[in-house]
């Protein structure tokens, strides 16, 4: 049954006509397909008579067919309004995404600013820790100065010191000697005084005799007047022994006068001494004062220094936490961006699917306006516009996501960021103009379409079911394309996959062995410094042990001087003079093993902190080893997960990928090069630092052999001299012995003459006997107390100096202390034995030798007269060999003086030359530091030059590879203005193309088809014309059918009227 739209020809509205012009043309006649059928119904009922019937059926059916119009136009209504609500959710969802991104972008403008002020504050914080570095570097070198300026001050108070222990030595022997040659003008004396008192007595014994032979003579001739004469002679004898006692007075005087003299010049001696030894503890307590200021000062220096450091420690943690805190900050932002960027990849997939929709839309539109290639056209052109600027966004999202990459991993593209964020603003809002644009030109387009579409539900209505067959065969070709394009997807996605698991694999193969060609560097760095610092350990622990080792041979040697002088002691310990030298030579030598002592425990103190500093630089640089193999780590985990995220980010641009790599390539190279050009430059620095270390070292063990062999030789010289005192001594000690026992021969003999003169002079000595016992006892008497005086003043003494010595020595020393105290003891309890035996044997034997004298005065008055004359020859000859023989031994000792004395010279001619030499080796380790010094600066230099040359070289080759990687970049932007060029032209081609023959085809079927139904409509139109005559004809048959109450809404003409 035709009823409205069957039978109606297609229509095709101009272009530009909305659909609210449609409905409202759609009430008038002549607009509407109902309108147009309804005019030619109309003009056909002109032609024949026009009665009331036939305007009551033309109501009818006009009725009718508004009643279908306005149902076409509330369907028309409601699908524009659903189109519109598409329109206004599109819209919003474009709005919401362009706020989104102005959100993002402002986002990313504050992020950019933040690291920006982040920039600006690690920039600050590297120069207030190299201003740190910078002062920590001054406050060593002031350090090192004024250690130096102590070391030298110390070595030159050494240097006085020990010129001053010279020249006190040199004083106490010039003392020493004098004492000595006075010791033996006294010697000589007293010899003298014995020889005259010997010729007294032999005068008088040879008087006495002429007066015995006188008294015999007498007795001879008068025997009658020998009482008499025996009287006189009795006083004479008395006289003569009185004489002799006033002369024994006067030489004990005079021996008492000397012993004064002697204690006067001794105790000027020891006052002398003593005030010596003051000023050597003064010069001691201050040098000791000095050295303890000195290490107070470096104590509060270095507490000074350990605070500030400490404070810089605080600011370097807190920097440190500062820099935590912002990298924690910069990895929240990137997270953020991460995350906003997956926003924006989500949002891009949605525009992916509207435009997805879209395209099938249009491609749909396509498909039911393959007839009108006009729109066609227009429509595919629209199409590739909106994909252009479809792909326009994705690829300026891209290059964004770029941008924020690139300015994640090379901070100093900064500003190129910036301004390509201000280009894509302009270009973003001009797209947003486009966008605008294009969505007028949809709207237009798809009022166009839907008018279209109106005009194209007429004849698909018709053309269904041929449509539906074709599209089950387009369908199966889909399908078929669709499998073998998914199919190629999958293989792409497949090969794209594996090349990034390769390019991952790579980066990471790269960045390993990165690592460990760093930490196989870091590692030889730490060994070599290692090595050295344990060399230098080893060296230092070889100049103590040699140190050590000289310290025990000298006190081996001076141990065995203290054993050689005891000998010495003990074998002169007859002369109190020599034991005083002695004790002066033993304190002497005490002082200088003190002195030695302080001296090694300074060096071993030095020794001990250069042994504490090195041990603290290896902690030091223990610690910086692992803070950068810390950081290495960390910056090789950033490093990693920035290639991850560059390589996810960026798989799909290689060319980009290709230039990253190729730059990270370049700059890892570069690193390695300055890493192993500075790795060279201090291995050289150290290599030169050791030879000049070792050429000082040779210098100064060169200098150590030189003074150890004048050592050598002057203890050579030194033990040679005592071997000579010490055959002298022997030599002497034997002569002695030799005179004593010719001594004691002569004694014998003349106790015998006593013997025999005692016999006769019993009677008349024993009151001479008495009185001379009571003078000797008073004399004994007051010897005792005069020695006992002198012990004690020496008691005092020494009890004086060793109270000082005990307040002087240290702790350390109070063995050494009590050992000398306990030696000097025994020497004194020796000595004081001694002089009391000597003293007791000499009085016995003044006393042994006056009685025999006298006895053998009274028994050989008479019986050696003859005798005496013939041994006084025997006698006076020997005498005179004696003091030829004593002459001799006094111009061989005088000799041997002399000898000693040369000795002595000698001595002091080494001593001097052992201090030019001190003064040399000083001055050679002034230069040799000096020169270690320039040699330090000049290497500093050198490496600051080599260093700015590396930077500059660094900076140059930074700003070719910017150079070549803007060059690149214009290339590449070349290339893509080209290919976009290749792709227009290729798209233009392609609407220009020739159809296909399937299309032609299909051309000529539809052609067919509308040839068809134009066939179908002329028979339509002839039916038409017979049924309007058949309707003149049989118009009671309508009337019953059509009443003239019109029953309005009810389309179906054969209901029955009620």
């Amino acid at each position: 049954m035709a009823t409205g739209t069957g039978w109606q020809p297609p229509y095709s509205a101009a272009p530009g006509i909305n659909p609210p012009a449609a409905a409202a043309a759609a009430s008038g006649p002549g607009t509407s397909p109902s309108s147009t059928s309804s005019h030619l119904l109309y003009e056909s009922a002109l032609t024949m008579e026009y009665t009331q019937d036939l305007h009551l059926k033309m109501s009818k059916k006009i009725a009718q067919l508004t009643k279908v119009i306005y149902a076409l136009n509330t369907k028309n209504d409601e699908h524009e309004d659903a189109i519109q609500s598409l329109k206004d959710v599109h819209d919003e969802e474009v709005q919401h995404i362009l706020t989104e991104a102005r959100e993002k972008i402002l986002h990313y403008k504050s992020k950019i600013g933040d690291e920006a002020d982040l920039k600006r504050r690690l920039q600050s914080l590297e120069e207030s820790v190299e201003l740190h570095e910078h002062m920590k570097r001054q406050a060593l070198a002031e350090f090192e100065m004024y250690r130096q300026r102590v070391e030298d001050t110390q070595l030159c108070t050494e240097a006085q010191h020990t010129q001053r222990v010279v020249s006190m030595s040199r004083e106490v022997e010039e003392m020493r000697h004098e004492f000595e040659e006075k010791l033996r003008s006294f010697s000589q004396v007293q010899a003298q005084f014995e020889q005259e008192k010997w010729r007294a007595l032999e005068e008088l014994k040879s008087v006495h005799r002429q007066e015995v032979q006188e008294l015999l003579e007498s007795q001879q001739n008068q025997s009658a007047s020998s009482s008499v004469e025996q009287e006189k002679l009795a006083e004479l004898h008395r006289t003569e022994l009185e004489s002799l006692m006033e002369r024994v007075e006067e030489l004990t005087q005079s021996k008492v006068r000397l012993v004064e003299e002697y204690e006067a010049k001794l105790s000027k001696a020891q006052g002398f001494y003593e005030r010596e030894l003051e000023a050597m503890r003064r010069t001691q307590q201050l040098t000791t004062e000095n050295l303890l200021a000195w290490r107070r000062t470096e104590v509060e220096l270095r507490k000074e220094f350990q605070a500030q450091e400490s404070a810089l420690q605080r600011t370097l943690c807190k920097l440190r936490a500062e820099l935590h805190r912002a990298q924690d900050e910069a990895r929240e932002s990137r997270d953020k961006t991460n995350r906003l960027q997956a926003s924006l990849n989500n949002a891009e997939v949605t525009i992916k699917e509207l435009h997805k929709q879209l395209e099938e839309a249009i491609q749909d539109g396509e498909i039911w306006v393959m007839q009108l290639k006009d729109t066609e056209y227009e429509l595919e052109g629209s199409r590739d516009r909106v994909q252009q600027q479809a792909n326009e966004i994705l690829h300026k999202a891209s290059q964004i996501g770029s941008l924020q990459a690139t300015q994640m991993s090379h901070e100093a593209t900064i500003r190129d960021l910036g301004s390509e964020q201000n280009r894509l603003k302009e270009k973003i809002l001009q797209l947003e103009e486009e966008r605008e644009r294009l969505q007028k030109q949809i709207q237009t387009v798809e009022e166009q379409q839907h008018q279209k579409i109106l005009n194209l539900e007429k004849s698909l209505c018709e053309e269904k079911q041929n449509y539906e067959m074709e599209l089950a065969r387009i369908r199966a070709k889909y399908e078929e394309e669709t499998a073998c394009l998914k199919e190629s997807q999958a293989e792409s996605l497949e090969e794209l996959k594996e090349k990034h698991r390769v390019q991952q694999e790579s980066a990471r193969n790269a960045a390993e062995r990165e690592k460990n060609q760093l930490l196989s560097e870091m590692r030889q760095q730490f060994d070599i410094r290692r090595l050295s610092l344990e060399d230098q350990k080893n060296h230092l622990q070889q100049q103590l042990e040699t140190i050590r080792e000289e310290l025990t041979t000298k006190l081996n040697m001076a141990n065995q001087e203290v054993s050689h002088l005891k000998d010495l002691v003990k074998e002169s310990e007859k002369n109190l003079d020599t034991a005083e030298n002695h004790i002066s030579c033993l304190k002497d030598s005490q002082e200088k093993l003190l002195m030695e002592l302080d001296a090694t425990r300074a060096r071993v103190r030095e020794t001990s902190n250069l042994l504490t500093d090195l041990q603290e630089e290896i902690e030091t640089q223990k610690q910086q080893h692992e803070a950068r193999v810390i950081a290495i780590k960390t910056e090789e985990k950033q490093k990693m997960d920035k290639i991850t995220e560059e390589l996810d980010l960026k798989w799909t641009d290689a060319l980009r990928a290709e230039l990253k790599g190729l730059r990270e390539e370049l700059t890892a190279e570069h690193q390695a090069e300055k890493q192993v050009a500075l790795t060279q430059l201090s291995q050289q620095r150290d290599l030169e630092m050791m030879a000049a270390r070792e050429s000082w070292q040779r210098k100064v063990e060169d200098l150590l052999e030189q003074i150890s062999l004048l050592k050598q030789s002057l203890e050579l010289q030194m033990s040679q001299s005592k071997s000579a005192l010490q055959q002298l001594q022997a030599q002497f000690s034997q002569e002695r012995e030799h005179l004593a026992q010719q001594l004691q021969e002569l004694a014998l003999e003349h106790q015998h003459r006593e013997c025999r003169l005692q016999e006769a002079h019993c009677c008349a000595m024993q009151d001479i006997d008495e009185a001379q016992q009571i003078e000797l006892r008073e004399l004994e008497e007051r010897l005792k107390q005069e020695q006992r005086e002198e012990l004690q003043a020496l008691r005092d003494a020494h009890r004086q100096t060793l109270e000082i010595l005990r307040q002087q020595s240290d702790q350390e020393l109070q063995t050494l202390r009590f050992e000398l105290e306990d030696e000097g003891k025994a020497m004194l309890a020796s000595l004081r034995s001694e002089l009391n035996h000597l003293h007791a044997s000499a009085i016995e034997h003044l006393r042994q030798v006056h009685l025999k004298e006298n006895n053998a005065a009274k028994r050989e008055l008479d019986d050696t007269i003859e005798r005496c004359k013939e041994h006084e020859q025997d006698l006076l000859g020997r005498i005179s060999d004696l003091r030829q023989e004593v002459s001799c031994r006094k111009n061989r000792i005088a000799d041997l003086d002399h000898e000693i004395h040369s000795l002595n010279e000698t001595i002091s001619t080494l001593t001097k030359e052992l201090e030019l030499k001190g003064k040399e080796v000083l001055r050679v380790r002034s230069e040799a530091n000096m020169q270690i010094r320039a040699r330090e600066q000049d290497l500093s230099k050198r490496l600051e030059r080599e260093i700015d040359e590396l930077s500059a070289s660094h900076n140059r080759e930074t700003q070719i590879m910017l150079s070549d990687f803007n060059k690149a970049q214009e290339l590449l932007k070349d290339k893509i203005s080209a290919l976009q060029i290749l792709l227009e032209g290729t798209e233009e081609k392609f609407r220009n193309r020739e159809s296909r023959p399937e299309d032609l085809q299909a051309i000529a079927e539809l052609r067919e088809m509308v040839s068809e139904r134009e066939a179908l409509v002329k028979k339509l139109v002839d039916d038409k014309k017979f049924y309007q005559l058949e309707l003149v004809n049989r118009e009671p048959g309508f009337n019953k059918v059509f009443n003239t109450n019109p029953n309005v809404g009810v389309i179906n003409p054969l209901i029955k009227p009620s």
